[in-house]
């Protein structure tokens, strides 16, 4: 297969007038256009695809349903916003509910966008910023309690997002041994707590800004902690509701270009009416695109990632180039993927975004395959 007049989004610069051409499932050049037939993408910019390492649901389907089927679903409405490839996030509920969802979640099929894996969001954070998590099943991490959830998953999880001043470090020693990425999140962390977790594996922070302790002149917190320390990658939810436009342009100031991660945390009410729906257990409400629990807390988003690489265009000093990083190559680095995934090159695996000018998604390709086309 042949893709001819597109603007190719590479690593290190935007191809214009290019033609990347595909055999059997992966990237076998990427060139200038001469006179080459193939498909006609129109002048479209070309992008790795997207990679969304924290997403519980989209299009009435969430993670914790207990559905594989759901889970299916999820991966085909994905590709509607340029997404190929995700983690299905849980929720803080109980045990017995979180291992039935991982058990669920490690038998769906994928026909869409790839499932990478599972990124368990709590249970192991803290009572003070717990956000949208419900704090009666929150408990402290071990490793017996993880042997439990990672068997359920049948290996699958990749990434927890943990408290770490509520956590033994040997406990960090372990997730870390197993090759397991750790993620700062829903914490009252100190800057203390954070170089303690740094130096016992932890490398990521979950939802930058939101669910962790704030700034302060006197002690970091996560907050500053996260864009003080160039080692850590930094989630960020870029709808300007979590996050407004400064506060993104304050991260892509003071973070490098390979530590920014942009996700969705998008849940069930994704691309529904605004109403009544439920998350993790909780009755949320959804109004204008924004969802929110009974007392008025955030509760995930409605965000796609199209979208989220819009806002960060309009809002930052990146440019494409870079967010194509934010969007797939990061991620594709933080799970060890980067060799096959994220980047626009010969030999990887030719998983692609296709965007408009004004970031519609006209296609998305997994597998060398367009599994989606508006």
């Amino acid at each position: 297969m042949i893709l001819t007049n597109l603007h190719a989004v590479l690593e290190d610069r935007i191809l214009d007038d290019a033609v990347i051409e595909i055999e059997a499932g992966r990237i076998k050049d990427v060139r200038k256009r001469e006179k080459e037939e193939g498909i006609d993408l129109g002048g479209a910019y070309v992008l790795p695809g997207f990679i969304d390492t924290h997403v519980h649901g989209t299009d009435d389907d969430d993670a914790m349903d207990k559905d594989p089927e759901g889970i299916a679903r999820i991966s085909k409405n994905l590709l509607k916003e340029g997404t190929t490839a995700f983690l299905s996030t849980t929720m803080t509920m109980s045990e017995e509910d979180i291992l039935a969802a991982l058990e669920s979640i490690s038998s769906a099929d994928s026909p869409g966008a790839r499932r990478l894996g599972i990124h368990l969001e709590g249970p192991f954070i803290n009572e003070a910023y717990k956000g949208a998590q419900n704090a009666e099943y929150i408990v402290k991490g071990s490793e017996e309690l993880f042997r439990r959830m990672n068997s359920a998953a049948r290996g699958e999880i990749r990434l927890v997002t943990l408290a770490p001043e509520k956590q033994d470090m040997a406990f960090l020693d372990y997730l870390d041994s197993e090759g397991i990425v750790i993620s700062l999140g829903h914490s009252d962390a100190k800057a203390a707590d954070v170089e303690t977790a740094m130096a016992h594996g932890a490398r990521r922070v979950t939802h930058c800004y939101n669910g962790m302790s704030k700034f302060h002149h006197r002690d970091l917190g996560l907050t500053g902690m996260a864009l003080y320390e160039d080692a850590l990658m930094s989630e960020i939810i870029a709808d300007h509701i979590h996050t407004s436009p400064r506060a993104l342009d304050m991260l892509a100031k003071n973070k490098p270009e390979d530590r920014i991660t942009l996700v969705t945390d998008a849940i069930r009410a994704k691309n529904l009416p605004d109403g009544e729906y439920s998350l993790g257990g909780q009755k949320i409400h959804v109004k204008d695109g924004v969802s929110r629990l009974e007392s008025g807390s955030i509760a995930g988003s409605t965000l796609h990632l199209n979208t989220a690489l819009k806002n960060m265009l309009e809002s930052t000093r990146l440019d494409l180039v870079q967010l194509a990083k934010a969007a797939s190559t990061n991620p594709a680095r933080t799970l060890g993927i980067d060799d096959a995934h994220g980047t626009i090159a010969p030999g990887k695996v030719a998983d692609l975004t296709v965007l408009s000018s004004d970031f519609q998604v006209k296609r998305t390709m997994v597998d060398g395959e367009f599994r989606y086309e508006r």
